[in-house]
């Protein structure tokens, strides 16, 4: 497997996982909207991704916003560049994940 593919599918399982949890956790929900909260706090301009985010965690179901997640969709992915869900998965998860893809 070439490194753009093993990314690729590196990437795709990190965003089941963080799916997985949102669906088994729904405390979990939270995580995205604080870190935007506290983005906000933090910048003067946020990037345009980010409050499109937050539009998007208020605005849409939780099956919409993980169909946004999971989605191998260009817009999805240019969403996903700058993730609000950092931090759902614990460093051990992250760690485990990337140890599948290793060269």
């Amino acid at each position: 497997m070439n490194m753009q593919k093993r990314s690729d599918e590196r990437s795709k399982a990190l965003r089941r996982e963080i799916a997985k949890k949102l669906r088994n956790n729904p405390e979990l929900w939270a995580v995205p909207k604080t870190n935007i909260s506290r983005w906000k706090k933090r910048r003067k301009n946020l990037m345009p991704s980010v409050i499109e985010w937050e539009y998007i965690l208020n605005k849409h179901t939780k099956e919409q916003i993980l169909a946004i997640l999971e989605s191998n969709f260009e817009e999805s992915a240019r969403l996903r560049s700058s993730s609000p869900f950092t931090g759902i998965l614990s460093d051990i998860e992250r760690k485990n994940i990337f140890k599948l893809y290793e060269m």
